[in-house]
């Protein structure tokens, strides 16, 4: 079963912090095909808002990378946008409840990524990539 993976996995995967190295490792084990996942068209248009915004630095091609690393994408069209607008009231963003809604249209039932706003959601594990025990059973599982 594939996993969902966030723009901040793609962002900080391409500059230094506390994810760089694990997501680093996700980024990897995709394009080696040693996990299956997936990502949407707003995914990469948040990575290439960061990218062209310049607030994490030179990250420049990045979002044509993770685009061409993931591709074909998951759309987002009239059905997931209302389905996210049909979301009951939570702390997550326009764009978050996006992701949310792609993933339960999309059969996916896990996203990785830091950002915790994801945790207590129904429906959805979130899996943070500093938890190498959970990160270990995604990869594994995504291949099953």
């Amino acid at each position: 079963m594939a996993f969902f993976v966030d723009a901040n996995v793609i962002v900080y995967a391409a500059t230094e912090g506390p994810y760089h190295e694990s997501c680093v490792e996700i980024l990897q084990a995709i394009a080696e095909g040693s996990a299956v996942a997936r990502t949407s068209t707003a995914v990469i248009e948040e990575v290439w808002h960061v990218e062209l915004s310049g607030k994490a630095g030179d990250i420049s091609g990045l979002a044509g990378n993770a685009y061409t690393l993931f591709a074909p994408l998951l759309a987002v069209d009239h059905e997931i946008v209302g389905a996210a607008l049909a979301l009951p009231t939570s702390a997550l963003g326009a764009t978050d409840r996006i992701h949310v809604a792609t993933c339960a249209l999309s059969g996916i039932d896990t996203i990785v990524t830091a950002d915790a706003d994801f945790h207590d959601l129904r429906g959805i594990r979130r899996v943070d990539p500093l938890d190498e025990q959970a990160l270990r059973g995604i990869l594994r599982a995504s291949l099953g």
